[in-house]
């Protein structure tokens, strides 16, 4: 993809963002590592704070000895995501082929795995910091500050 992305805001105005392959290992930034909410319409959100995750394709959860896969898109299943309230965000990373993990200090782990359609995860906060997984399977990222 060689157009730079980019958001038009409320107001009109346009954001231009850049787009970047995800790096072995890509630490996201959190304002809190604490899990503050997990909300789940069409979409599996989890608050951190001033930071939103959100999950839009299929995930694996593995907690309390189990490893599931989980659909945002099949809400009925989606019961065994709110095991992970309360707890606090041990470590947030992109891998190299768009991966997004979330450690959690209760040992907790979601893995999302880059989509080929879609727009897997995002992580969007603190403030106007936003992380994209772009569809596809380079590992593309999409990213605003």
């Amino acid at each position: 993809m060689s157009e730079r992305p980019y958001i038009v805001d409320s107001d009109g105005s346009r954001r231009d963002g850049d787009i970047q392959r995800a790096g072995e290992d890509r630490t996201l930034r959190f304002d809190s590592q604490d899990l503050s909410f997990i909300r789940v319409d069409h979409q599996t959100r989890l608050q951190f704070g001033g930071t939103e995750v959100v999950i839009e394709s299929p995930f694996s959860l593995r907690a309390e000895d189990r490893e599931l896969q989980l659909d945002p898109g099949d809400r009925a299943s989606l019961g065994p995501i709110l095991t992970l309230y309360p707890d606090s965000l041990a470590s947030a990373s992109v891998d190299e082929g768009g991966t997004l993990r979330l450690d959690f200090a209760s040992g907790a782990r979601i893995v999302v795995p880059q989509d080929p359609r879609y727009e897997a995860w995002q992580v969007n906060g603190p403030g106007t910091y936003l992380v994209v997984c772009m569809p596809g399977t380079t590992g593309d990222l999409s990213i605003w500050s």
